[in-house]
């Protein structure tokens, strides 16, 4: 299996904020503003696993990358403080760092019984440190989001905002998990937000802030620590095809190195059929038009 990191740059309009992952989440629907809201920057980052560049058989989310969580994370932000915020989370994955805990029932996304539901926030730093937090299965969502803070920032003024960002967030189907007009609010207060999309077959991340996150390079390294292929698109990754966002980059690559993936196999050719299809385009064109008998009246 090939593996690969895809990542986008986008502008991004909390008026218009666009679709997310079909079938898997989409946009809180937002408050209209008195005046349009500045624009904001959008790198959102996904992975994949394929056979071949059709990616017929792609599996989509960050852990199928072949890269850590963590890792990916240090290296976009190296040494950087985060406050991590969870909504409807599982009273399970309760860090023992976590702060601000509350307590409620609620509905997930589709249910009908109310369940037991927490929301916390605790400040964390370090590769390490975000790998405990995220947990060993790399499928987990065990948080929504990180906010990149300085070490002088008031965390419960933040969490204000961030509620506003994810407030009654699964109370639908698809879930509907953050609201586009609580990004503008987050990005005033701090450098910049990561939180977690949904793909098709798992999390994404989506960075949020007012200045672009410069992110090649350190995505560049990451990959080449493995064998992981970096590819660019357009779009966010999980409203784009991955086999068209493979072509161009087969269109670029450079000739020096064969490119990593291999072509799909050609449709096999069936004989048989096309012999049957041509047989019943024989037999049709050998039947006449039918002909409608027509009366003719002569005056006598």
């Amino acid at each position: 299996m090939i593996h690969a990191l895809g990542y986008s740059h986008n502008d991004f309009d909390a008026l218009r904020p666009g679709r997310l992952c079909r079938g898997r989440e989409r946009w809180i629907e937002s408050w209209t503003f008195d005046e349009p809201p500045e624009g904001i920057h959008r790198l959102v980052i996904s992975g994949a696993c394929f056979t071949d560049d059709s990616a017929s058989d792609a599996l989509r989310g960050i852990q199928h990358a072949g890269v850590d969580r963590a890792a990916l994370i240090e290296a976009l932000f190296p040494n950087q403080l985060f406050l991590a915020f969870t909504e409807d989370g599982h009273p399970a994955d309760i860090p023992d760092e976590a702060e601000g805990i509350e307590a409620y029932e609620g509905y997930r996304a589709g249910g009908q019984v109310s369940v037991g539901l927490v929301r916390w926030h605790c400040r964390v730093q370090g590769e390490e440190s975000l790998r405990r937090l995220l947990g060993d299965e790399p499928g987990d969502e065990k948080i929504l989001g990180l906010v990149a803070i300085e070490e002088s920032a008031d965390d419960t003024a933040l969490m204000e905002s961030v509620f506003v960002l994810v407030g009654m967030s699964t109370l639908d189907s698809p879930p509907a998990r953050f609201n586009p007009g609580g990004l503008i609010q987050v990005t005033d207060e701090a450098r910049a937000v990561l939180v977690l999309h949904r793909d098709k077959h798992g999390p994404v991340f989506g960075v949020y802030s007012r200045e672009p996150v410069e992110a090649k390079a350190s995505l560049q390294s990451l990959c080449a620590e493995g064998e992981t292929l970096l590819v660019p698109f357009a779009i966010p990754p999980m409203l784009a095809r991955w086999d068209r966002a493979l072509s161009e980059l087969r269109a670029i690559w450079s000739e020096e190195t064969p490119f990593p993936v291999p072509q799909a196999p050609v449709p096999s050719w069936d004989p048989d059929r096309t012999r049957h299809r041509g047989r019943r385009g024989r037999q049709t064109s050998q039947n006449p038009p039918l002909q409608q008998d027509v009366e003719v009246h002569t005056e006598e």
